[in-house]
């Protein structure tokens, strides 16, 4: 037999009373308190919900994962935390056959699982772990941007460079099937432009132009400020359009048509 637990408020006594020596009659030990692997039933009207034993009778059940039998002595609202469990109402008559068949209902292997709800203790140990994940996190975000902003933590150079690349490579493998490679291809090269998907066109046509310019279709520096800032430019590239972009720019400079001189800045005197 089962070990049940049975909370009620005094004014409910005689209910109580009934409930009590039928359940020892058929063979199951009753407790004032919540015991393990038992079973609690409750006895629910306006009195009971407003005390405080009953309310954390029912709680403490729910926290030990125990099955719960409400029993309706007054009409009275259904307390939140239990309110979707199936209802045995004893208002208008006490019915034992009810009460045990519910109790061998929830006791045998079959049963369904006991009802889960969002208890005091349960929000409680929520917002503990929840403060613990977020302490963590935030740990975790400081040492990160210490070690970005104490130069610990490199970017990986060489994986950026490589996709890069991949990007450079792929498109400049659709881009070099539609460039115009004869006098006839220049002649359709419009037409091709429009064939072309929306996002290859603008590459496409400033290849071509780069390409009849002799530019290569590479950026080379038009000044001595880009002359200057060439270095850094090129060290920001792919290691694959490094050595393009410097051929390119050596044989511009040769020819005398890469670099126009800058305006020199002439000093204000002071007044």
């Amino acid at each position: 037999m089962s070990i049940i637990t049975l909370s009620y408020n005094p004014r409910n006594e005689k209910l109580a009373a009934q409930i009590h020596a039928d359940l020892e009659a058929n063979g199951h030990t009753i407790s004032q308190n919540i015991q393990p692997g038992g079973l609690t039933i409750v006895i629910l009207s306006p009195d009971a919900i407003a005390d405080s034993h009953v309310r954390q009778t029912i709680i403490a059940a729910l926290d030990a994962n125990q099955h719960i039998i409400p029993v309706l002595d007054a009409p009275v609202q259904i307390p939140r935390l239990i309110e979707n469990l199936p209802l045995l109402d004893f208002s208008t008559g006490y019915d034992s056959g009810a009460l045990q068949a519910r109790i061998a209902e929830l006791t045998t292997p079959g049963a369904p699982p006991p009802l889960v709800a969002l208890t005091p203790s349960k929000q409680k140990a929520n917002r503990q772990a929840a403060v613990f994940i977020g302490g963590a996190a935030l740990v975790m975000f400081v040492l990160a941007l210490l070690g970005v902003l104490s130069g610990a933590f490199v970017p990986p150079a060489d994986e950026f460079a490589g996709v890069e690349t991949q990007i450079f490579l792929t498109r400049n493998y659709f881009i070099d099937q539609s460039l115009p490679r004869s006098t006839e291809d220049a002649q359709n090269f419009p037409a091709t432009v429009e064939r072309a998907r929306e996002t290859i066109q603008p590459f496409l046509i400033l290849t071509a132009t780069g390409i009849a310019g002799n530019s290569e279709s590479v950026f080379y520096p038009r000044s001595t400020d880009d002359a200057t800032a060439f270095p850094a430019t090129l060290a920001r590239v792919s290691t694959l359009v490094q050595e393009r972009m410097a051929a390119a720019v050596t044989e511009l400079a040769m020819t005398n048509e890469a670099i126009v001189p800058s305006e020199a800045i002439t000093p204000t005197p002071d007044n």
